[in-house]
């Protein structure tokens, strides 16, 4: 019983000792510069930012052999339940028709190796000419 008492005292006596607050101090330079340099000369203008001035803002990213694509399109809306006009887009790879869409994004699978011309051609309503077009180029490895 005596035993178990100095194994319990020593236990917690380790384990008070490893819960301070032990904060290394930075390994930083004290004498070092910092340059002033404005925002936007570093950062790219963000998507949101973008969408804004545009009315057919399109975001893609490669990852493998897909390329997933986001459209942001102002006063058009791909839901059912919207007051806002319904929208579609035709998807055109390398000049070739390939699907229409009827979402804001959408993951292009399984393209071959080498470089593709994506177009999307955006249809408000039920007219029958295209309201807005977009076109980029991806290179898949």
């Amino acid at each position: 019983m005596k035993r178990q008492k100095y194994i319990f005292i020593l236990l917690l006596i380790f384990v008070l000792s490893a819960c301070q607050k032990d904060i290394p101090e930075p390994e930083t330079n004290a004498e070092a510069k910092v340059n002033a340099v404005k925002a936007e000369q570093l950062l790219p203008v963000s998507g949101v930012e973008s969408s804004a001035r545009d009315p057919f803002f399109v975001k893609h990213q490669i990852k493998g052999k897909d390329v997933f694509v986001e459209c942001i399109v102002q006063d058009v809306s791909f839901r059912k339940q919207s007051s806002k006009e319904k929208g579609k887009i035709l998807l055109y790879i390398n000049g070739k028709k390939k699907d229409e869409i009827h979402s804001a994004a959408f993951i292009i699978k399984g393209l071959p190796s080498g470089k593709h011309r994506i177009g999307l051609e955006l249809f408000k309503g039920n007219r029958s000419e295209a309201s807005l077009k977009r076109e980029f180029l991806v290179l898949i490895p």
